[in-house]
């Protein structure tokens, strides 16, 4: 169950304004939970709300479900559907169809539905490209994915008031959410469907909305979550920054956590493209111009699979030398702002990445932090089992790290045995969290010496953070705090994170 702070709890139970499921989504839900259904009960069900079983019969007939025969009635549609499927649409259209008759407060109702919307397409589209037998599920999470938006606007408007939500980065929009109430839409949207009684793989998903990485996640759930996640970010580029960087990242981001290639996400955005309208009618919105459609399609299209590579083509000489340009230029970047040995970024980029995030925390009130860690007697170990062990742990060390950061934190080596965290939008509390597990993580690790014995690893580590009851000067007023706290920890036994908070109160 998703903790919330109890003000928040109590507000969402007395909100008037924000009302529960229908009763026929009540009994979808429950038809849902029940492994013996059958076709005729969730036909009568269904037909109970002649709405929603329009609704279900178009979808069926529809070029997301294309099929050489057509439904007549409703019992060929479920049969076109599948069960599962069936009760998944009916709750989705249940729900849309309820949530849009209670008029905002704070913030565009429009852009919120066309992000929704966009983003069940999307999820349902991903899921599709695996064989997902669960697609109707992957839509209807990514279609709720920020219900919880829809709540803070009810329960507290004025957390939206003087932002546009769906003009910012999203991951920018739950800082703000935390700051200016200890929680944000995705953790509210999870625990109202888990007091929905909402299957829990759905309720994860809503509050693993923004980790494309699936942290923490059970190994068999992280293609639904990675899947939902991915969604909600391919809506942002179509709707926010369809720019030529964005649209990159995105590719990026689907090829690295779902292991879809650009040139074939080019194709999925004509997919979409095709497919929207058909979301549209279902839904009775209209969402987006047809010629707005084609065109940031195209422009996907072109960037995706390499700007002017039938021109380039034509010369193959040119096509060699812009791939090795290309190539140098790439290295360069790249040893400019990676650390050698272990491939993390080093001490000049990050310190330009806290200089821009230590600005734009100081600018929007989100809270930043940064975690200084330390190897435990590296020289020691050095000397005793010889450098390419210390190396050895270097790097062993920086891949623990890199498993335990999000897509938007920043990790270096600052030199020697020292790496340090830069972590946007988290407090103090969850910047501890995560030195705890990295102190534990680091426990369970070790390498191979030069005898071939086993030589442990173990960390120290201290945090400091940005935020509104901690103000610091300048950025490397930050960086010190961080580097004190670690030195509190290697000072008092080693093995052990230490918040700077706690040593400036004793």
């Amino acid at each position: 169950m998703v903790q919330l702070p109890d003000d928040i709890v109590t507000r969402l139970k007395t909100c008037t304004s924000f009302q529960s499921p229908p009763p026929v989504a009540m009994k979808v839900i429950e038809l849902a939970q029940n492994p013996e259904i059958d076709l005729v009960t969730v036909a009568d069900t269904i037909s109970g709300d002649p709405a929603i079983a329009a609704k279900v019969m178009r979808i069926a007939n529809s070029a997301l479900y294309a099929r050489r025969r057509q439904s007549s009635n409703l019992r060929q549609a479920l049969i076109v559907l599948g069960l599962n499927a069936t009760l998944t649409l009916a709750l989705s259209f249940s729900l849309v169809a309820s949530l849009r008759n209670a008029p905002p407060k704070g913030f565009d109702f429009d852009a919120y539905w066309r992000r929704a919307i966009l983003a069940g397409t999307w999820g349902k589209l991903l899921a599709g490209e695996f064989g997902r037998r669960d697609a109707e599920e992957v839509f209807l999470a990514a279609l709720l994915q920020d219900i919880g938006m829809l709540a803070v606007d009810k329960i507290a408007p004025e957390v939206y008031e003087g932002i546009s939500p769906f003009q910012l980065e999203h991951a920018r929009v739950a800082q703000h959410e935390k700051t200016q109430m200890e929680t944000d839409h995705r953790m509210i949207g999870a625990w109202l469907l888990n007091s929905w009684n909402m299957p829990e793989h759905l309720c994860q998903a809503v509050l693993h909305s923004h980790d494309l990485s699936a942290a923490g996640v059970d190994n068999d759930q992280k293609g639904f979550i990675r899947a939902v996640a991915m969604s909600g970010d391919l809506a942002d580029v179509w709707i926010g920054s369809r720019n030529e960087v964005a649209i990159r990242r995105a590719g990026m981001d689907a090829h690295r956590n779902l292991g879809i290639l650009p040139n074939r996400l080019a194709e999925m955005f004509e997919i979409i493209s095709d497919q929207l309208p058909v979301a549209e009618s279902i839904f009775e919105m209209d969402l987006f111009e047809t010629d707005h459609l084609q065109d940031f399609t195209d422009t996907a299209r072109e960037i995706l699979i390499v700007r002017n590579l039938h021109t380039l083509s034509q010369n193959q000489g040119l096509e060699d030398q812009k791939r090795e340009l290309e190539a140098d230029r790439e290295e360069l970047q790249h040893e400019a702002s990676s650390d050698g040995l272990t491939g993390v970024f080093n001490r000049r980029y990050f310190e330009e990445a806290l200089a821009r995030e230590f600005n734009s925390a100081d600018n929007h009130n989100w809270p930043v932090s940064i975690v200084f860690v330390d190897l435990d007697r590296f020289k020691q170990i050095n000397a005793t089992h010889g450098h390419q062990a210390g190396d050895k742990m270097l790097c062993a060390v920086a891949d623990l790290l890199t498993e335990n950061l999000r897509s938007e934190d920043i990790l270096a080596r600052y030199g020697g045995d020292e790496f340090v965290l830069l972590l946007p939008g988290l407090d103090a509390k969850a910047a501890e969290q995560v030195a705890g597990r990295l102190v534990d993580g680091a426990r369970g690790r070790s390498v191979k010496g030069a005898s071939g014995d086993q030589v442990s690893i173990t960390l120290s580590l201290g945090t400091a953070t940005q935020d509104s009851a901690a103000k610091f000067e300048k950025p490397a007023d930050l960086l010190a705090a961080a580097d004190e706290a670690l030195y509190h920890s290697k000072r008092n036994g080693r093995d052990q994170h230490t918040c700077y908070d706690t040593i400036k109160a004793a």
